[in-house]
């Protein structure tokens, strides 16, 4: 089986409601008429793009570690995965990877009504372990990937 294969979402393709966003996994979730939207900036959750090959072997590479988290797909020219992970504890913060962008914006989760052209799920969260993966440890998965070191 491939990294991409192992990264595929089990989750139906729609996603989530604003609720269980907020309640089921405790994300600062806010929605309108055009869909719901995770602010990425706060203290709750944050986010790390890669480009989708990339995550697929970094995604792989924490399954196998029993690390891996939600990983937010978003197409367009080039098609990124950001993993949504603890914010960065004060002070503690390296140089990311070329690789790795930080995203502290807002960005829109899927629903039943996203359009999977817009956003989808690449990895779902889960409601019954509503915990997300340190960022050090999506980095550390990144360097690793990307050093050769993936077992």
């Amino acid at each position: 089986m491939t990294a991409a294969e192992l990264s595929q979402s089990t989750t139906p393709a729609g996603g989530l409601d604003l609720g269980a966003y907020r309640r089921g996994l405790g994300w600062p979730a806010d929605g309108d008429e055009h869909g719901v939207y995770l602010d990425l900036s706060g203290d709750h959750v944050t986010g790390l793009r890669v480009a989708a090959g990339l995550g697929a072997e970094v995604q792989w590479w924490l399954r196998l570690r029993m690390l891996a988290g939600p990983v937010l797909a978003t197409p367009g020219s080039r098609t990124d995965w950001t993993f949504l992970v603890q914010p960065f504890p004060e002070g503690s913060r390296r140089p990311l990877p070329l690789a790795v962008e930080a995203v502290t914006t807002l960005v829109m989760l899927p629903t039943a009504t996203t359009p999977h052209e817009v956003a989808h799920w690449a990895t779902a969260p889960d409601p019954a372990n509503p915990t997300l993966p340190q960022a050090s440890s999506v980095i550390g998965a990144v360097r690793s990937v990307l050093h050769g070191n993936r077992f």
